[in-house]
């Protein structure tokens, strides 16, 4: 009933009045909304990013008011010398005391200095003098630790630093581009300004100043609700980064260009839709105070800034309209109500009863003069004329009855000869399907109406014929494959032979190949061996006669030692007569006294080498006889040597001759091989080609057997009368079996 009720309510006009009001006020307010939105958003945009670049530029005077300061300390150390110089109270003590007065007095600076050209303050080099290094130049350092005390040093000299460089060259004060100091590691900027004494620069000092206060300030800053604030120096390089990865490094996000130009222009830019429209980047250039240098700090707005602000405005659009939308769409619905809800609720009940068929009760509200009336008027109307056609609806109705009874009668004609074509149509759709199945055997054999009596007859005709042509087809074609069987097993076997015999002879004819081959090889290497052996045949009778010639020699050495025996025999005789001389001649000599003495003398010198003549003669004569006995035996030796190569030649040459005849067999064996090949090669190719023409015939005669295979299959196919279905694929099967059997 809730459904119905449901259904009933929001089918009514007045709700649906009350609908499209309420749809209407929710388009209204939604494109008011929009409207405003939009402008809200330009606005707000407008006066949130003038307000970030109104607080930038603060942060950005704080910055330059910090840097201004640590300048005037760089500044007035450098009066202050100069002063103390044109007094003539400047000493080295007194600079160096004046440094670390400064350090002193401001925490905040990293390290107070001075560096002069060599003998430039005060004309010499004293290495002992307070502040001078080992070289004596003045060069006192300042430098604050981590723990908060001053440590000083009298450094080395760097002339080719920036710091030094650019106020010599300028004359005037400069401030260095952010760097990384090499000893500490620490982030910094150097004021550097240099001394002129009597109109000539001498030197420079300065002080070195970190910049982590700068990013501590950034770091603790809120611009617009964004805590991503960022400084770029002139160069485009970052001072200050939260990604401290990118500090030192150059610029290299998108809008370059647009940085390029604020530090041209020195005027505050904005990039929209920065970071893929998740931000809009704030650029704000602002010059160092004394200095002709621009830093520009940076700041992200992110998006949430811009928005926020427009979505609290449209939540209280939105809330606002939505109730003044409710409390409109309860007046309209009071309204409607009153003026259409009641009024049309005597014509529904008006309609109902002319629903239910009711015509005789007058509509309720045809006085009225507005809208309703006119509806009720028209309903009342309408249901006279409902009222009138109820009566010619009966007349209408006995018509109809009259009407009915005709058709009916026609009717049931019309079925009679309807079942008659059904029949006609039934019984020839079987013989259809029969014929459609192959089966030729049947006929109709029930009688048809008289109309369809010829077709069934001419039909019946039809059938008997084709059956008849097709038992002949059966007929030919079981004759064909029979014929075609019996020629295809005859031409696999053939095939089959074929291919073995040409096998086989492939087989012989590779084997004959591989023994003449192996002939002809070893034919090569018989006559090889035969070279080999008419060589060593002639190298055996060449040393037979070296041998022979050697054993000439042999003998005579032996005869020239036979000689030489007695020659050493004849000496070794001389030899003893001489002493035998010698000794009377010493005999004599004793007989003669005095007067002999000389002559003894020599006779002894004579005796002694007679003896010494006659050892000779006979350890020559031992020599000779030894190698007369060697002579000898390498005589003998050579002598069987001689002999021995003599039979080694006879061998050879033995040799040889059978080598000469097996190398004759072996070229007749290789030239009969050879022809033999020659003939296994030609019977090899005729047999190939029988083969190749075997295998055509095969495989024509399996074409032909499919063939006929297929116009057995197709016949079988079909049942004829008296006959029963060939079996598909039968054929085919005994000829497959008679193939295998093959």
């Amino acid at each position: 009933m809730s459904g119905h009720s449901d259904h009933r309510l929001w089918n009514s006009l007045s709700a649906r009045i009350v609908l499209m009001c309420g749809l209407s006020f929710i388009i209204i307010q939604a494109l008011a909304v929009t409207i405003s939105a939009g402008m809200m958003k330009s606005q707000v945009e407008k006066t949130v990013l003038a307000e970030a670049v109104s607080q930038s530029q603060i942060l950005a005077d704080r910055i330059a008011q910090r840097l201004s300061e640590q300048n005037t300390v760089a500044r007035d150390n450098a009066g202050a010398i100069e002063a103390a110089h044109k007094a003539g109270t400047g000493s080295r003590a007194e600079i160096v005391s004046l440094l670390g007065e400064t350090e002193a007095r401001f925490p905040n600076i990293y390290g107070v200095w001075m560096e002069e050209i060599p003998s430039g303050f005060d004309g010499r080099k004293d290495p002992h003098a307070p502040g001078s290094n080992a070289h004596g130049i003045l060069n006192p350092y300042f430098m604050r630790k981590p723990d908060g005390t001053i440590d000083f040093n009298a450094l080395e000299e760097h002339y080719g630093q920036a710091w030094f460089t650019l106020p010599m060259a300028a004359g005037t004060g400069v401030l260095t581009d952010p760097y990384v100091d090499e000893g500490s590691g620490i982030e910094m900027v150097s004021f550097a300004y240099p001394l002129v004494f009597d109109g000539r620069k001498i030197g420079v000092t300065g002080i070195d100043t970190p910049l982590d206060w700068i990013v501590t300030l950034l770091g603790n800053s809120d611009v617009i609700g964004s805590r991503t604030l960022s400084l770029l120096s002139d160069k485009m390089t970052w001072i200050a980064n939260p990604d401290r990865a990118k500090l030192m490094k150059p610029y290299r996000d998108e809008g370059r260009g647009d940085v390029s130009q604020a530090l041209s222009s020195r005027k505050a830019r904005i990039i929209r839709g920065f970071h893929d429209g998740t931000q809009d980047r704030v650029l704000v250039p602002f010059v160092i105070p004394g200095f002709d240098t621009v830093w520009t700090l940076v700041v992200d707005i992110p998006e949430t800034a811009l928005t926020a602000p427009v979505r609290d405005n449209v939540v209280a659009l939105v809330v606002s309209g939505a109730v003044l939308m409710m409390v409109s769409i309860a007046v309209i619905a009071l309204i409607s109500g009153r003026l259409i809800k009641t009024p049309f609720r005597g014509l529904l009940a008006s309609v109902a009863e002319l629903g239910r068929g009711d015509y005789d009760a007058a509509v309720s509200g045809t006085g009225r003069h507005d809208e309703i009336g006119l509806v009720a008027r028209a309903l009342d109307g309408f249901r006279a004329s409902l009222l009138k056609a109820r009566h010619v609806e009966a007349e209408a109705a006995e018509a109809r009855r009259r009407h009915e009874r005709l058709e009916k009668k026609t009717r049931e004609e019309e079925i009679v000869r309807i079942r008659n074509i059904d029949a006609a149509i039934t019984a020839m759709g079987a013989g259809l399907d029969r014929l459609a199945g192959g089966d030729l055997s049947f006929q109709l054999n029930d009688g048809l109406s008289s109309e369809f009596e010829p077709l069934r007859r001419n039909f019946n005709m039809s059938i008997r014929r084709l059956a008849d042509a097709l038992s002949e087809i059966a007929e030919s074609g079981r004759g064909i494959g029979q014929g075609t069987a019996d020629v295809a097993a005859g031409a696999e076997n053939l095939a089959r032979r074929t291919e073995q015999q040409a096998a086989s002879l492939e087989e012989t004819a590779a084997a004959v190949n591989e023994i003449t081959e192996s002939v002809g090889s070893s034919a090569r290497q018989i006559g090889d061996a035969q070279k080999i052996g008419l060589q060593a045949r002639d190298s055996a009778t060449a040393s037979s006669e070296i041998m022979h010639q050697t054993k000439e020699a042999m003998r005579r050495i032996e005869d020239s030692a036979k000689q030489i025996v007695s020659i050493v025999e004849a000496i070794d005789g001389i030899a003893f007569q001489t002493n035998i001389l010698a000794l009377n001649a010493g005999v004599e000599a004793a007989r003669a006294g005095d007067a002999g003495k000389g002559f003894a003398v020599v006779a002894g010198e004579v005796r002694a080498l007679a003896l010494r003549c006659a050892q000779a003669a006979r350890d020559i004569n031992a020599l000779v006889r030894k190698t007369t006995q060697d002579v000898q035996a390498g005589s003998r030796r050579v002598g069987d040597t001689e002999k021995a190569l003599h039979d080694i030649s006879g061998f050879i040459a033995r040799i040889s001759d059978g080598l000469n005849g097996i190398l004759v067999a072996a070229t007749e064996q290789s030239a009969s091989l050879a022809e033999i090949n020659i003939a296994v090669g030609a019977m090899d190719q005729t047999t190939q080609k029988n083969a190749a023409v075997a295998e055509q015939f095969r495989a024509a005669s399996r074409r032909l057997t499919g063939e006929a295979e297929k116009l057995t299959g197709q016949v079988g196919r079909f049942r004829t009368p008296g006959k029963a279905r060939m079996p598909e694929g039968r054929a085919a099967n005994r000829i497959l079996a008679k193939f295998t059997a093959g």
